[in-house]
């Protein structure tokens, strides 16, 4: 006997299940119940696979759910037990205390200083005769070193040559330019960011691009930009778990305080500046690391020569004479390397590549007429090896010696 199979009988395994259904009906009953027997085991066949689809969706649509909520609970962590670097508002208190002249004590620098500079203008009532703006080399420079004026040290962490368009931004948008403005140009300002190892300038992108527009500038790529590695730390398990028993183990907590020195915690001042704890300066700062770092950084910098991105220098221009249509007297400075580091890059092409960004500095002072003071190298300066904590990071000693060309530019003399 011979059954014809239905043409819309669709694929091999189909085809393969609907012929054996029809031989085992085919041995037993008369052809037309055969054929009845095929289109039953098809449509038997149709159900399970749409109550497979069905579940299978349903399973899909639970895990997404679960993945979905975990991410957002681990997100939430992380800003609650990190609140100064993920937390939306948690520079806020920074900048409150600050307001009331009392210092804040946080369990190290790892912070959104820039969201920290914003809020800090924000609560100011006047604007400072002078403001800094710089990397993290300048962290400790207290307002005592440069002798009696009312400055705000706005330096922040990593900066790149988009972090100077920011903060201008963010000091128009308060009404706080200063009279004089020191802008610290560092070696690897003008690195592309396809070559940046770090990600602490991520969240300062959004002031640059406001910047870019007051200046009616070229902005970089939004997908050259975009806070790729900040938005992976906030959904960080390690990350979260890190905060959280840091939170729950410390002995003291983030806060504003009066004290002037802690022993277990670093101080943001309201000046800007900081102060390290106690027990960093007795038992981190030691000669013996500040050795390791220096080697540390000798290697790296003798493997990845700088580089310069003609963007950024076109940008510079662009807000210096914006600074300058402002009335804004503008100095520029290069921070003194350690001694043990800057010795030891003579003649190579990272050597090279600070020589430029050094001739680029004064190239902006020619052009824009903006006094020069300080040095990349640190014995023009009169820094010595035991002022450092590493090999670019100097204290309050050196910096002092760095101000004190300043001062003398503005003719207040050095004190005895």
């Amino acid at each position: 006997m011979s059954l014809s199979i239905e043409s819309s009988v669709e694929g091999t395994d189909d085809l393969v299940r609907a012929l054996r259904f029809a031989s085992a009906a085919a041995a037993k009953l008369p052809a037309a119940k055969a054929l009845d027997a095929v289109r039953t085991a098809r449509f038997d066949e149709t159900r399970f696979k749409t109550k497979t689809s069905t579940s299978q969706l349903l399973c899909g649509m639970a895990f997404v759910f679960a993945f979905v909520a975990s991410m957002g609970a681990i997100w939430y962590g992380n800003q609650a037990y990190g609140p100064e670097m993920y937390g939306q508002s948690g520079m806020a208190p920074v900048a409150e205390a600050h307001a009331a002249g009392k210092n804040y004590a946080v369990f190290d620098l790892n912070l959104n200083v820039r969201a920290l500079r914003d809020e800090q203008l924000a609560h100011m009532t006047k604007t400072p005769e002078l403001i800094i703006l710089g990397a993290s080399q300048w962290q400790e420079g207290h307002k005592e070193l440069l002798k009696g004026m009312d400055v705000y040290n706005a330096h922040i962490h990593r900066d790149y040559w988009e972090d100077p368009l920011g903060m201008v931004e963010l000091l128009a948008r308060h009404n706080r330019l200063p009279k004089k403005l020191i802008i610290a140009i560092r070696d690897k300002q003008f690195t592309p960011v396809e070559s940046r190892k770090d990600w602490l300038w991520e969240p300062g992108i959004p002031a640059y691009r406001a910047m870019t527009q007051r200046l009616g500038i070229e902005t970089e790529s939004y997908w050259k930009t975009a806070p790729y590695h900040r938005l992976q730390a906030l959904i960080s398990l390690p990350m979260l778990f890190e905060n959280f028993t840091r939170w729950y183990n410390a002995s003291a907590r983030p806060g504003p305080t009066t004290a002037s020195q802690m022993e277990n915690m670093d101080l943001i001042l309201p000046d800007g500046s900081i102060k390290w704890s106690n027990y960093k300066k007795k038992n981190i700062f030691t000669p013996e690391r500040t050795a390791s770092e220096v080697d540390a950084l000798v290697k790296t910098s003798l493997s990845s020569p700088l580089l310069i991105d003609p963007k950024g220098v076109a940008a510079f221009k662009s807000l210096f004479a914006y600074l300058k249509s402002q009335g804004v007297q503008v100095y520029l400075t290069n921070p003194p390397y350690n001694p043990a580091f800057y010795d030891r890059i003579v003649g190579t092409p990272f050597a090279d590549g600070v020589a430029r960004v050094e001739a680029l500095t004064q190239q902006f002072s020619t052009e824009y007429g903006f006094p020069i003071f300080g040095s990349f190298n640190p014995h023009k300066v009169g820094c010595t090896t035991d002022m450092y904590i590493d090999a670019e990071h100097s204290s309050p000693i050196c910096l002092q010696k760095v101000f004190d060309q300043f001062l003398a530019l503005n003719g207040v003399r050095k004190a005895n």
